[in-house]
């Protein structure tokens, strides 16, 4: 017999932190349920202490894009639909709105949320290299507390963020960049469409000179949760933009992987595959 559960569904967010400050250890919050909906028809053994399902997918605070002291504020539980149709994300974020393009099929982007992407923190999870190269940071509310902090703060391992169980994210915060940046993003996967992705990466590049003044690489689906590779981006400062370089990169990459998740039965094909297409990405961007 399947495992039955209690369904709240809230239009407003203060009832939703109080119920969440009285039942957190027992409840999973969901917005589009795209993720959540699949284990718990799995029986997945994580929801073995839930008792709700906490739905908050129709709270308008939750549902806006805007523009704040040069701030974009996504609400968490913006589809990427909305997101990918939004003509400001599209002119200021376009890495944003070439990843969401490509997430799922049509279907799965009309109810899948951004926030929900971040939360769930599958390592295939396409939005989140654009965001942590957007410099992202997210607003976490509870009933008693409010934070924002860095996105790349709360990724912790797959499937776990810092997020507490009586917390909810609410915004995606994302400093407007200036109009100098050039940049790609990346996604393999095993098929053209409804494709999980093999590897994926978001780059921006701003070079004066054909000296790099700045560059930002973030990596989806390669490690086992996404991630800037800060110290390469420091060590490419004022370096000279040329095919060799762009090798070296490419090469270093993909030895930076090999480091940090060993060899598998993927490293034949993912490897070769990603530093062909990084290394043709960067030639592209210079």
């Amino acid at each position: 017999m399947k495992k039955q559960y209690s369904f709240h569904r809230f239009t407003k967010l203060k009832p939703v932190l109080e119920f969440m400050n009285k039942n957190s250890t027992q409840s999973r919050v969901i917005a589009g349920g795209t993720d959540v909906l699949v284990d718990i028809r799995k029986g997945d053994s994580k929801f073995d202490a839930v008792k709700h399902i906490v739905d908050i997918h129709e709270i308008k605070e939750l549902r806006n894009i805007g523009v704040k002291d040069n701030i974009c504020r996504i609400g968490a539980c913006c589809t990427f639909t909305e997101i990918s149709n939004n003509e400001f994300v599209r002119s200021n974020f376009p890495v944003l709105k070439m990843a969401v393009e490509k997430i799922g099929s049509p279907q799965i982007r009309n109810i899948s949320t951004i926030g929900g992407n971040i939360c769930n923190l599958a390592a295939c999870a396409d939005s989140i290299a654009p965001l942590l190269v957007y410099d992202a940071k997210v607003r976490i509310l509870s009933d008693n507390n409010e934070r924002i902090v860095p996105l790349e703060n709360i990724l912790i391992k797959p499937y776990k963020t810092e997020i507490h169980p009586d917390e909810i994210l609410t915004e995606i915060l994302l400093p407007l960049p200036d109009k100098n940046w050039k940049y790609c993003f990346q996604k393999l996967g095993r098929r053209s469409g409804v494709s999980i992705s093999r590897l994926s990466y978001a780059i921006l590049l701003k070079s004066k000179n054909n000296k790099i003044e700045d560059i930002r690489f973030a990596l989806g689906a390669l490690f086992p949760i996404p991630k800037r590779l800060k110290v390469l981006e420091h060590e490419l400062f004022q370096q000279t933009i040329s095919p060799d370089l762009w090798k070296g990169v490419s090469r270093k990459v993909a030895q930076k992987i090999l480091d940090e998740t060993g060899v598998r039965w993927s490293t034949f094909y993912k490897i070769p595959a990603l530093q062909q297409l990084l290394f043709s990405s960067l030639m592209n961007l210079t």
